[in-house]
């Protein structure tokens, strides 16, 4: 009967140290989680925090269950109580990020969070270093706790009132959101939000220790269930706090959250799980800890990586539902599209084999990219590259290859036989030239089998057939260089929910009602790239600042071309920095707009304007930032003036969506 019991404690004790390793990998887990895709969500990062306080105590707990001296189990045992101190803090800042995102004003609660974080440092230095909060260990394996102290109780009634204002928040939160969905997600934030208070209160404390020696199969199959209970709660909080601050679709949030899932937590907790069956298994197997550790490791991440892979198309339709066949047609085309990489391996292989074919040495292929020929793809010796772009007169051999007529018939010129790409209209009856073909001439006149004629036909139509969709895949490119600024708008739009009440402030909404690029995060690299291609360059012509109304202002003096209005809104940018009086070097007032004059207007190289300037490079790379950010700032302050003056100007008639489509 004892050894039974024995047996079931020993069972528990598994149990109970799995559960806990398998909370402590969860905790940080979502907590990388949060600060890779939602750091700069505040209710991200404090939720991080909050995560933070719940892994160490279950830390410690895994630590506890190895350790076998009581002075290791008390040093253990009050490094526990760093999270519990700390949890009423992370508990209510976090709760009043929640309730800022609805707009609402939370400058008087701002003082009970700082109440509240003060009483945490006290109680953790107290707990840490002192007697008021806990006393002495009673270390019974497998279960060990520290004694109440004096102030203990204070502490747990601190601890309940804490967590009560902060659900409050939450609950008040819940009651200002407008939307389904928006209540949905807090409902789900308010059934997860007694997870980590449940999970890390220190339970033990208030029994006495001929309880806990009595009952330790009962404490421990309850730990079991709680934390269970917990493990779950925190996994629904965290599915409801991955949307805040995100401004990708839903779709694509649950999507790569169940991927890191997958691909991390879940893996590791195999992974933990099997280490810890090892004893068993070496005792089954009479092999060495090593060589079983190895095995079972390698089989599980090889064997889990697999399962991914399988399940794939799975998951697919669980997370994308609806949109699953869009979905599908997105991927389609990430894999189908050609890079400059994939058409020009695509090329040589067939040149290679064509001068295979025509037993010749060289080969190119050259496209037709506006008035010039790009040279896209060239086999053979190193200096074929020069001999064709050394010669002349390609324009005028490729038009009298077309005057011709004959397009599998070559031509000879500079030591080549050549032949057009053509591609032929969706009516047959007119072709475009998108190219020309190229091989080393074997003779001054083409001569060529009639076999040599069929495969070269064929090859000649799938080099053209490539070149066409390069084509319409660069026209997809430029299309989407155009879109992707709006389409980060709408996203943006996407995450405003309107709150109507007296104590919202416009401020947090308005940002992101109103379309203008200064208000994204990333203005200042805007601003910094076009200023790096302020004489021309994609940076500038694809830049999303040619959307800042002061630019569209500006197009009348740039003869509508938004690219030289943008420079024209730059260059008056710089210009108000310009200090009054004579031109400086030497004057501090007239270092930043001297930085900017040299390096982006004149275009000198920074070691001559560290020389110019008598500084050293480092100095002037800090120095630069902060006058791009100097000019960031003006232009920021030029749009908010042109937008101010142009609101009630650009009034527009409403025109019914059906009669507009007529």
């Amino acid at each position: 009967m004892i050894e039974s019991g024995y047996t079931v404690l020993r069972l528990l004790s598994f149990l109970h140290v799995a559960v806990v390793s398998v909370a402590v990998i969860l905790a940080f887990s979502l907590m990388a989680y949060m600060f890779t895709y939602n750091f700069r969500s505040p209710v991200a990062r404090r939720f991080a925090w909050l995560l933070f306080c719940v892994m160490i105590p279950y830390a410690s707990e895994v630590a506890l269950m190895r350790v076998d001296t009581p002075e290791s189990a008390e040093r253990w045992l009050r490094f526990e109580w760093l999270g519990i101190a700390f949890l009423p803090a992370a508990y209510y800042a976090f709760s009043l990020s929640v309730l800022q995102t609805t707009n609402y004003r939370i400058h008087r609660r701002q003082g009970v969070a700082v109440a509240i974080f003060a009483v945490s440092i006290l109680s953790a230095a107290s707990a840490l270093f002192g007697s008021q909060l806990v006393g002495d260990v009673r270390f019974a394996p497998p279960i060990s706790y520290l004694t109440a102290g004096p102030y203990f109780g204070l502490f747990a009634l601190f601890f309940a009132l804490s967590a009560t204002l902060a659900m409050q928040n939450v609950w008040k939160a819940k009651a200002r959101c407008l939307t389904e969905s928006s209540r949905k997600r807090m409902s789900y934030l308010l059934w997860g939000f007694v997870a980590p208070g449940l999970g890390v209160f220190p339970y033990l404390i208030a029994l006495s220790r001929e309880s806990v020696e009595h009952a330790s199969g009962l404490v421990l199959l309850t730990a079991i269930i709680g934390n269970l209970i917990v493990i779950a709660m925190i996994v629904l909080m965290s599915y409801t706090v991955v949307y805040f601050g995100v401004l990708t679709p839903d779709r694509v949030v649950r999507y790569r959250l169940l991927r890191f899932f997958m691909r991390g937590p879940v893996v590791a907790i195999l992974v933990i799980l099997s280490v810890q069956t090892l004893p068993t298994v070496e005792r089954i197997l009479g092999l060495p800890r090593d060589m079983v550790l190895f095995s079972v490791i390698t089989g599980v991440i090889i064997a889990s990586q697999l399962a991914l892979s399988i399940s794939k198309v799975l998951v697919d339709r669980l997370v994308y539902r609806e949109d699953h066949d869009e979905v599908a047609w997105l991927r389609e085309l990430d894999r189908r599209l050609l890079t400059t990489s994939d058409l020009r391996q695509f090329l040589e292989n067939n040149l290679s084999a064509l001068c295979e074919l025509l037993r010749v040495p060289s080969g190119f292929v050259a496209a037709i990219v506006g008035p010039d020929l790009v040279l896209e793809a060239v086999v053979g010796p190193d200096n074929t590259r020069n001999r064709v772009t050394g010669a002349t007169d390609w324009g005028e051999t490729l038009s009298r290859l077309l005057k011709e007529g004959q397009p599998l018939h070559p031509r000879s010129h500079a030591g080549f036989w050549l032949w057009p790409l053509l591609e032929t209209s969706d009516g047959g009856d007119s072709r475009r030239v998108l190219g020309i073909l190229g091989v080393n001439a074997r003779t001054e006149t083409p001569l060529l089998s009639l076999d040599e004629m069929k495969i070269l036909a064929k090859m000649v139509e799938r080099i053209t057939s490539v070149l066409a969709d390069r084509r319409l895949q660069q026209n997809v490119f430029v299309a989407l260089r155009q879109i992707i600024p709006e389409i980060e708008r709408i996203q943006q739009w996407r995450g405003v929910i309107p709150y109507s009440s007296q104590e919202s402030d416009r401020e947090p909404t308005a940002a992101l009602l109103d379309p203008s690029p200064i208000h994204s995060p990333e203005f200042e690299d805007w601003v910094k790239d076009a200023l790096s291609h302020y004489w021309g360059g994609p940076k500038l012509t694809l830049s999303p600042l040619v959307q800042l109304r002061v630019v569209k202002s500006a197009l009348a003096r740039a003869n509508g071309e938004p690219t030289r209005a943008l420079r024209l809104v730059l260059g008056s940018a710089i210009e108000r920095l310009k200090p009054e009086g004579k031109p400086n070097l030497s004057a501090p007032e007239w270092l930043l707009y001297n930085i900017l004059e040299m390096r982006f207007i004149q275009g000198r190289k920074v070691r001559e304007i560290a020389d110019r300037l008598a500084m050293s490079e480092s100095d002037l790379y800090r120095k630069q930032r902060v006058a791009i950010g100097q000019v960031a700032r003006v232009l920021s302050e030029m749009e908010q003036i042109n937008g101010s003056s142009t609101t009630t100007t650009n009034a527009v008639p409403m025109v019914d969506g059906a009669e507009r489509e007529s």
